[in-house]
């Protein structure tokens, strides 16, 4: 369920439409000039500003997904480890005939509980190796399979970091809006005339501009807007590169202990 991108993006962006839904009704519900409209305003509770809130949420669980299903799957192929598909006795040495053996044990592992990286890694070895007899190229093949893998992997990330890519981006692009708006609310102040004593000989005073409670409420809410989005942007962004980080990390050590695992147990078992 969640290896399916499409279901990802609808599933995040269902999310997001949820906490945007109880934040605009906790922000006017909670008290005026309370700290929990605040904490609401903050989150985007206030529409439609918090529109960019609600998008940086969508990305943040987009990529959550994502990373849960890269970890399922990684789960998933770690699992053939435990089959025992190739012998692990120290000085145990692999003669032709033992290297058929065990190419149809591993297809029949495949008929049982579907194919791995591993056991597809083990029956492209062990093919080359009955074509050319030579344990030399039999690691070539290891090494041109195991790069094939890699970069199927790397294209599993492509959803992932384009929403890590987002979040920041529509951090700034919060902060950029907001500091617009606060700027054209105070463009828009109306000059008012002073007021001149009733018989006063002097000439008008010149008219001089006035901010009202309503001026200040929205330069405010503007520069909060481009406050807090920057916030929620960097907060989500640094749990999204722990997350990522972490996968990359369980990612690269599988490959390179699928890569032993097949080096030490089937390549260098061969008699030469």
């Amino acid at each position: 369920m969640f290896a399916n991108k499409n279901f990802q993006i609808a599933a995040g962006t269902g999310i997001a439409f949820f906490i945007a839904a109880i934040v605009a009704m906790g922000y006017h519900s909670a008290p005026v000039g309370s700290g929990l409209e605040t904490f609401f305003f903050a989150l985007g509770g206030k529409l439609p500003t918090g529109i960019i809130q609600g998008t940086i949420f969508a990305c943040f669980f987009t990529c959550l997904f994502g990373v849960i299903a890269l970890h399922k799957r990684i789960q998933n192929e770690e699992s053939a480890f435990t089959a025992k598909l190739l012998p692990e006795t120290e000085q145990y040495v692999l003669y032709p005939e033992d290297v058929n053996r065990i190419k149809l044990e591993v297809i029949e592992t495949e008929r049982r509980t579907g194919p791995r990286m591993l056991t597809d890694l083990i029956k492209q070895a062990a093919t080359k190796f009955r074509a050319e007899n030579s344990s030399g190229e039999t690691l070539s093949i290891v090494e041109t399979v195991s790069e094939m893998q890699r970069k199927s992997l790397e294209k599993e990330f492509w959803l992932i970091s384009t929403c890590q890519t987002l979040i920041p981006a529509l951090g700034f692009l919060g902060t950029v809006l907001g500091m617009a708006a606060a700027i054209l609310n105070m463009g828009q102040v109306q000059p008012v005339a002073a007021a001149v004593p009733t018989g006063s000989t002097a000439a008008a005073a010149p008219a001089v501009p006035t901010v009202s409670t309503t001026d200040i409420q929205a330069l405010i809410d503007s520069m909060g807007t481009a406050f807090f989005t920057t916030i929620l942007a960097i907060v989500l962004g640094i749990a999204v590169s722990v997350m990522v980080k972490r996968l990359e990390t369980r990612v690269e050590d599988f490959q390179t202990n699928m890569k032993r695992y097949v080096v030490e147990n089937l390549v260098n078992r061969i008699h030469r």
